[in-house]
């Protein structure tokens, strides 16, 4: 079978997280993956195996006509494996389209139910401590646990949502969309850069430590969603299709300005002008 570069691994990831999450798929889809699995299975059609000593008939007339028979069965699955093959490519990139074209649709249904999430959460997140490290909660007080345990249930269905976003993203082309941060990307938003905060180095002071502190929280996903939700300068929200890299250039712009601003303790004039004219652009 011929190699090439429309597999449908991502797309089928894609239409079991909508078909999960009970989002529309269209008819067509089930369809032509049906015919896709077709293709597959004719495409690895397997010859007849090779014959043993017990295989080995009793004269040279039988063996002329089992070789005949064997080499009949070898001309259909050599053919099934070319015919398969062609059309595995155009099969492949029919039902991917098709799976692109819904992506969009299906992100944008996610947002409902991950803002109802995050509602519940930020409830349960009031009834916690400052502290969200699991090593000093009071685990005797039953006000905590319970808050504890209603959270993490409400974490482990984001976590899952997420995840589905991410197989969407990538059947749509999306995969990978925002760089190193797109994790964070997919869910929050930096604060538009204002000169003020440029000035004020509001990105080193409170913005990067917020990012910097998700990413320390990777491993702890309850205490990572409740630590975004009770954010000051990040704003909790599912990205759209193509927000996650105009997020990410949101932060981009606030690193241009910065570069800009230079580390002098208070900028001249000239330097606040350059830092409002890379904000403009």
């Amino acid at each position: 079978m011929s190699d090439f570069d429309h597999d449908t691994s991502r797309a089928r990831q894609a239409v079991k997280a909508a078909q999960r999450r009970g989002l529309p798929v269209p008819d067509e889809i089930p369809a032509v993956a049906a015919m896709v699995d077709v293709a597959v299975k004719a495409a690895h059609m397997p010859g007849p195996e090779r014959p043993t000593r017990e295989d080995v008939p009793a004269t040279a007339e039988e063996l002329a006509a089992l070789i005949e028979e064997r080499a009949h069965a070898w001309r259909i699955a050599q053919s099934h494996h070319k015919v398969a093959t062609d059309f595995l490519e155009p099969l492949a990139r029919r039902f991917n389209q098709l799976v692109r074209d819904q992506v969009p649709g299906w992100i944008l249904a996610l947002q409902p139910e991950f803002n109802g999430l995050v509602k519940q959460l930020r409830a349960q997140s009031k009834k916690l401590p400052a502290n969200l490290d699991p090593k000093w909660l009071d685990w005797n007080d039953s006000r905590i646990t319970s808050a504890w345990e209603k959270a993490e249930g409400i974490a482990f269905q984001l976590d899952q949502l997420v995840s589905d976003r991410k197989d969407m993203a990538r059947a749509g082309g999306l995969g990978g969309e925002g760089g190193r941060d797109n994790e964070l990307y997919a869910v929050a938003k930096l604060p538009d850069p204002i000169t003020e905060g440029v000035v004020q180095h509001r990105m080193r002071t409170h913005i990067a430590p917020e990012i910097q502190q998700w990413r320390d929280l990777k491993h702890q996903p309850v205490s990572r969603w409740l630590q975004l939700v009770r954010s000051e300068h990040l704003t909790i929200e599912l990205a759209t299709p193509d927000e996650v890299s105009q997020r990410a250039a949101v932060r981009g712009k606030w690193i241009e300005a910065i570069q800009v601003r230079g580390v002098a303790p208070v900028p001249t004039p000239k330097t606040i002008a350059a830092i409002e004219s890379v904000l403009r652009s």
